[in-house]
This record gives C-alpha cells, sequence and structure tokens, in this order.
C-alpha cells in the first residue's frame, strides 16, 4: 500500500487541450479524469495524447500521470447537462478513491473547458463535492505566462460548506455570532465584542473565540485590538443566506 497523497483532476474537457495542458503543469496530477461528451472529436484525441503521455502536447508532468480516464456524459446541451455533471464528477471521485491504493486524494476542477452548460455543472459539483477549483485563460499577446488561476471565492465558499456540513452542532452554532454581525451593520450599530455581549446568551470569551475562528474562515475581519470590531465579508454574508433564519439572533433557539 502507498502512502503520502496523490492529486486528481477532474477536467470539463472541449476541443481545446491548452487548458489541460496548464493544469498538468501546474498540479502535477498523478490521475486525470475527462468529462466530455460523445460528439467531441477533439476530446478523443486529447484523450489519446494523455494515454501516450505525449510531452509535445500536454508537457513534461504527463509522464508522471498514473491513470487517465474519460467519462462520457449524454448531452452537453441540453437541461440535463448540468445533473448529468454531477454524475460525472461522482464517478469520478469514486473511481480515484478505488485507484488510491491507500493514499490521500487531493481534488481540483476545471471550470474553462466544454460548454458552458457543462462549465456550469462543473463548478457547482465541485462546490458540492468539496473540490478546490481552477480556471485557464487563453493564451493572448503580451499575456503573462500564468494562466491558470484558483477561483478564491469558489473555493473559499466550498471550505465554509465543508465545514459546517460536516463539523458537529458547534460549528453551525457560529453562524449565530454571524447573523448578530449582520443586525448589527445592517441598523448601524457597532461591532464589539463587549457591545454584542449585551444582546447575545453568550459570554464576552465565547464570543472573541466565535470571531476568531469566523475570522480563520473568511467569513469575518477584525480590525483594532482593544476594543476589536467586527464586520461581515460577503462571503460571511452568503454563506449566512444559505442557511435561512434559523441562526438569526432574534430566533427562539437564541433566547
Amino acid at each position: 500500500m502507498a502512502s503520502g497523497k496523490a492529486k486528481v483532476l477532474i477536467h470539463s474537457q472541449g476541443e481545446s487541450e491548452a487548458s489541460l495542458r496548464e493544469a498538468i503543469e501546474h498540479y502535477r496530477p498523478q490521475f486525470v479524469f475527462l468529462i466530455s461528451n460523445d460528439s467531441s472529436t477533439g476530446a478523443k484525441v486529447v484523450l489519446k495524447h494523455l494515454q501516450d503521455k505525449e510531452t509535445k502536447h500536454l508537457g513534461e508532468w504527463v509522464e508522471d500521470i498514473e491513470h487517465v480516464e474519460m467519462i462520457l456524459i449524454k448531452d452537453a446541451w441540453s437541461d440535463e447537462t448540468v445533473i448529468q455533471m454531477f454524475d460525472a464528477f461522482d464517478r469520478a471521485k469514486k473511481r480515484a478513491h478505488e485507484l488510491a491504493d491507500g493514499r490521500d486524494l487531493e481534488f481540483y476542477s476545471g471550470v474553462a473547458g466544454g460548454t458552458k452548460l457543462m462549465v456550469i455543472g462543473s463548478a457547482l459539483a465541485a462546490i458540492n463535492g468539496g473540490i478546490s477549483t481552477y480556471y485557464v485563460n487563453k493564451e493572448m499577446p503580451g499575456q503573462s505566462s500564468k494562466l491558470l488561476f484558483e477561483i478564491g471565492f469558489m473555493n473559499q465558499l466550498m471550505e465554509s460548506l465543508n465545514w459546517l456540513k460536516h463539523g458537529q452542532y458547534k460549528e453551525r452554532n457560529n453562524l449565530r455570532y454571524l447573523a448578530e454581525i449582520v443586525r448589527r451593520e445592517d441598523s448601524g450599530e457597532i461591532c464589539t465584542t463587549s457591545e454584542m455581549e449585551q444582546t447575545l446568551p453568550f459570554t464576552g470569551r465565547a464570543i472573541t473565540s466565535a470571531m476568531r475562528t469566523l475570522g480563520n474562515k473568511g467569513l469575518v475581519e477584525i480590525e483594532g485590538e482593544r476594543p476589536q470590531f467586527y464586520s461581515s465579508t460577503v462571503l460571511g454574508r452568503y454563506v449566512l443566506s444559505m442557511f435561512g433564519d434559523e441562526n438569526h439572533p432574534d430566533s427562539k433557539g437564541s433566547e
């Protein structure tokens, strides 16, 4: 049984191999799963280049790839495309775990190739599956050599949802503090530990600890020292909106 980590690319593949080459050079994966539809002739050519480890087309790091596989969806241009991408991602993840041989897996998903509906499906499936996402720009005259970048907001959102989804009750309970910050911001009130202690049924120590946790997750910003001032981030407000009013400080659960 092997040890260590293995990197997995789940790549929505269109007709061009340029974005895949950038991803391989950047991540140096052990497993590569292409998702495409049967009518894409270009994707089949790219798969052949992967299988033959053609460095001319995909760079020197293609030689280190242990397994390549193409997963086909039925239709890349219909209202079923997005859900088919979800299924393709699940199949790729399952297969990668079968091949892992005891190694921990790091998953990365490209959202640059295939049809627009495939890209939407890739992005949503990545967030749902806790997978880091990347985008690859097209090479243009005068453009810098770094074409690949990770999508920070999506990756932070994925991490936050994973934290709340798979954590214990105390993780989600932190959203009650975040909800109080948003309420205060919307009302023009000050957000400090001492002020929040007047309206929340928690001690100052508990509030400060929660703020530190939320800050580490990118859901709040902390400024100053004594006192510290708290403010919500765009990510924090978005995550809070996904959980409805259940964590609002005025709800019965906070009495």
